[in-house]
């Protein structure tokens, strides 16, 4: 089995891959990208020297005499088939056009054309005859509209299909996680139970004994504690992942239980207690496995104090439709990053640790009681938050 630090370095590891190919693909698509600027930057090039051959065709055209040839002009003019293309007359007027798609050349057409086609280029000025000007204002043809479009088209759409594909797997990667941890947790239950019957039939064997010893009559009782609290764990292990409804009841003996229970256990230089709000709503809950996410909470809680002293408060209120349950202490606290990762299998800052008791009082939360676990609050130096949330029935 990995130990903790081998666990976290995977974690990691795995993290950084991500973030590698999160990385690359960027690169990709910023290559893509840039490559298809450069070739529309030379087409855009040699567009504006097709325009400018079919300004010097046009000027040709109005300043030659009857008996010049026009008929190469007339050819550079006619090649155009893709190029938009206006002819002005220094009023503003349309004298020709070349593939410009419009319905009627109104006088706000031709303003809204001249104003989009004088932001892509500048136009060309012509002179006819002396004191006459003309203008031709040119636009990106629908070659280099598509050029640039479709690039981001593409990735866009391999952008959506990476996404759902990892979506995919993800999902089915969690509900294969899913189905481990629940054999694994129903398994653990299955070998704790042959021992424990044992041991209790050989507690009742001792108790019997014992009959015409008083004096070990208290140390067999705590025995028989300790067994039961044995069997409680295994109760939990096999009901991880059931789909056994909880119980409608009152939250307050749950959480007294849990205090008490742990207020006995916890080093001498801990204080912990518990606030419970008058006519606390019922909630729909399995006292098994919600006693267990609120006893994780509070030895989570114990860990991140400082020396084993300080301050631990279990509150439980109503807010709105849910009621919840706030777990706090005064320790360590946590940085952002630190919050962001507390819930992942596997993470720990433990040198013991597992990092399995977040992961799986998340999964009992969610998973179990149609409920949330978060921390609510954290500040580095001052101490942490844990909010457990259940919806009111």
């Amino acid at each position: 089995m990995r130990n903790p630090i081998e666990i976290l370095s995977v974690y990691q590891l795995r993290q950084r891959w991500k973030a590698g190919l999160l990385l690359l693909a960027l690169v990709i698509a910023a290559a893509t990208l840039w490559y298809t600027e450069s070739l529309a930057a030379n087409l855009r090039l040699r567009e504006a020297r097709e325009v400018a051959r079919w300004a010097m065709a046009v000027e040709h055209m109005m300043q030659a005499s009857q008996e010049v040839d026009l008929t190469l002009a007339s050819k550079i003019m006619e090649e155009n088939e893709s190029i938009p293309l206006l002819l002005l007359d220094d009023a503003g007027r349309v004298i020709s056009s070349r593939n410009v798609i419009w319905g009627e050349s109104s006088p706000a057409d031709t303003a809204k054309w001249k104003t989009l086609m004088a932001s892509y280029a500048p136009p060309i000025e012509l002179q006819p005859e002396p004191g006459l000007y003309q203008y031709i204002y040119q636009y990106e043809s629908t070659t280099l509209a598509q050029l640039r479009t479709y690039p981001r088209v593409l990735l866009g759409v391999m952008g959506l299909f990476l996404l759902l594909s990892y979506y995919g797997f993800h999902r089915a990667h969690r509900a294969e996680e899913d189905q481990v941890w629940t054999g694994m947790a129903r398994e653990t239950a299955h070998q704790l139970g042959t021992p424990l019957s044992a041991l209790y039939g050989w507690v009742t064997v001792l108790e019997d004994e014992a009959s015409t010893q008083p004096n070990l009559l208290p140390l067999i009782a705590e025995v028989r504690k300790d067994l039961e609290r044995l069997q409680t764990v295994a109760d939990r292990f096999s009901k991880i992942g059931s789909d056994q409804a909880g119980e409608v009841a009152d939250l307050a003996p749950l959480i007294v239980h849990s205090v008490a229970y742990l207020q006995k256990r916890l080093p001498k230089g801990i204080q912990l207690s518990h606030s419970i709000a008058p006519s606390l709503p019922s909630v729909c809950y399995q006292p098994v496995l919600l006693g267990w996410v609120l006893e994780n909470l509070i030895r989570n809680a114990v860990d991140a104090l400082p020396d084993q002293i300080g301050r631990i408060e279990v509150r439980a209120l109503r807010l709105g439709d849910q009621v919840v349950i706030d777990v706090e202490d005064n320790g360590k606290g946590m940085t952002a990053a630190l919050r962001r990762s507390v819930f992942r299998p596997g993470f720990t800052t433990k040198k013991r640790g597992w990092g399995l008791g977040l992961s799986l009082a998340r999964r009992i939360a969610v998973q179990g009681h149609k409920g949330q676990l978060e921390v609510f609050q954290s500040t580095p130096g001052k101490g942490t938050t844990f909010r457990l949330a259940l919806p009111m029935p």
